[in-house]
């Protein structure tokens, strides 16, 4: 707290928003809401025959969820808008030259930002206790209920910061959409049969708050109904039940980590030489996701086939969007190579694919050694093709994020969305005119999609692989070239930039 109060980003964020008349005002405000909620519940109650109990119950939860929309949904929005606006501004080119280190003027913006919101919420406090009394909840719960809801806000807010970061002007919109979405995501829906593993957003507080017990019994039946019945609280995390509230308050926390790292390494950068995370932070993150994923999945609900396929899919996401994290633009690779052109030309020309490809083979052999070891004995799995299937999503994602790469370093505004234009339009084609040759759902000619598409491979045994062996592959050879032809694309593009006169005087002195 010491270090708060004493860090110049936060006091200035203090003297924006905490300013008397406001604080008296919002202040006045909650309470005389929150004076009018409370009476109307207990009328309520006593004209529906409800006891106070039942109405207390119904406060409690109604308190939670309003502290849940204002701190997290508006506490997010300011951190979205922390760096964006001051950006659009022209401030934050001063803020990044004063002398506060990147944690500093970080966590002032990650807490300062949001900081009528805490207010707000702290002027719902007295009803929420009171609601608590009436509803006869334990004080436990309650407590527990406000953690939930500071650190999963905590968690949004940092990721809204790393978000307003890296948004470029006129995407503010498309930030908060997205920003909305991924609380929405994490806080109300459901991961269905797949994993064992309750949201870990901040609407889980008015649940905890209306529960009686921190039992953890282990769920009776499968499927999205588990999240509803007398384990809604019951995580399994490898087989074995325990309570949601350590699970989300631990994850929670390293997710905010991961957000923050991300944010300090770059917040003092110029907006051309940001590099989200390093090769060791990069594969440390894939790493940790994966563990995630495998830790709370369910394996009884589908066949290995079909898990392997599932656990492929969610790493498509994961390191897609890692991927791209990691890609350099122009200008960043141009700073690399000046710093010492003879030591950085060959791993620019392959960035990222070594990193990337380590972290996919890590993942696909994780998910096939687990595979294995739980269902080896199953006479529909084979451990070899496992394997294949893992390196043939491997070669897929670093081909894709090598051609992102490559249009990355050319010259132009935006060439990066340019580039995933182009690579959304090609599997749009690639998928119109296969289904159009029935390549999609005739057996027989499902291998031949492999050359364009990494779908087929999901479903890659031993009976489709007999049908046509020299299909399949030249579909690895074809990504495996193509990841070739991307990797001399880059090396003409990283040997023009060391032809670049600034590039060029370095090496020569």
């Amino acid at each position: 707290m010491s270090a708060l109060s004493s860090n110049a980003e936060f006091v200035r964020h203090i003297r924006l928003h905490l300013r008397l008349k406001r604080v008296l005002a919002y202040a006045f405000i909650s309470l005389f809401l929150s004076f009018i909620v409370g009476f109307f519940y207990i009328r309520q109650g006593d004209f529906e025959g409800r006891g106070q109990q039942s109405s207390g119950s119904g406060m409690l939860f109604l308190a939670f969820v309003v502290q849940a929309l204002i701190l997290a949904g508006g506490g997010g929005i300011a951190c979205l808008n922390s760096i964006y606006s001051e950006k659009d501004r022209n401030t934050f080119d001063y803020q990044r030259v004063t002398r506060l280190t990147s944690l500093e003027l970080a966590l002032g913006k990650l807490f300062g930002a949001p900081l009528l919101m805490y207010l707000i919420c702290v002027c719902l406090a007295p009803i929420t206790f009171y609601a608590a009394i009436l509803a006869g909840g334990d004080v436990s719960h309650v407590l527990a209920a406000y953690a939930v809801l500071l650190i999963a806000s905590i968690a949004f807010h940092s990721f809204n910061l790393l978000l307003s970061l890296v948004l470029v002007r006129g995407s503010q919109v498309s930030g908060i959409i997205l920003s909305l979405f991924l609380l929405y995501f994490m806080s109300v829906g459901s991961f269905g049969a797949y994993f064992y593993l309750h949201p870990l957003g901040p609407f889980m507080a008015p649940e905890l708050a209306n529960s009686h017990s921190w039992a953890a019994p282990r769920p009776t039946y499968p499927g999205s109904a588990w999240r509803y019945g007398p384990a809604r609280f019951t995580d399994l995390f490898w087989g074995r039940p325990v309570h949601h509230f350590p699970v989300l308050i631990v994850l929670d926390l390293l997710l905010t980590a991961w957000f923050l790292l991300a944010v300090v390494r770059n917040i003092k950068k110029d907006p051309e030489q940001y590099e989200l995370y390093s090769p060791l932070q990069f594969l440390g993150l894939a790493i940790f996701l994966n563990l995630v994923i495998v830790s709370f999945y369910n394996t009884a609900w589908a066949t290995p086939l079909d898990t392997q396929a599932i656990f492929l899919t969610f790493n498509i996401v994961i390191l897609s969007l890692l991927g791209i994290a990691l890609l350099r633009s122009r200008e960043r690779m141009r700073s690399l190579l000046r710093a010492d052109p003879s030591v950085s030309s060959w791993a620019a020309t392959l960035w990222p694919a070594p990193i990337l490809g380590l972290a996919a083979l890590f993942a696909g052999g994780l998910i096939s050694g687990c595979l294995y070891y739980s269902h080896s004995s199953s006479g529909e799995w084979n451990f070899g093709f496992a394997l294949l299937r893992a390196l043939f999503f491997t070669l897929w994602i670093a081909r894709d994020i090598q051609f992102l790469q490559v249009m990355n370093l050319r010259p132009g505004k935006h060439p990066l969305v340019l580039a995933c234009i182009f690579l959304f339009l090609y599997y749009i084609c690639a998928l119109f005119l296969l289904g159009a040759l029935g390549c999609l759902r005739i057996p027989g000619r499902i291998p031949f999609t492999s050359l364009f598409l990494p779908t087929p491979v999901f479903v890659l045994d031993f009976k489709a692989w007999s049908q046509a062996p020299s299909v399949w592959i030249c579909g690895f050879a074809v990504h495996l070239v193509l990841l070739g032809f991307f990797v001399y694309l880059q090396r003409d593009r990283v040997r023009s930039l060391q032809a670049s006169p600034a590039v060029a005087a370095v090496a020569n002195s």
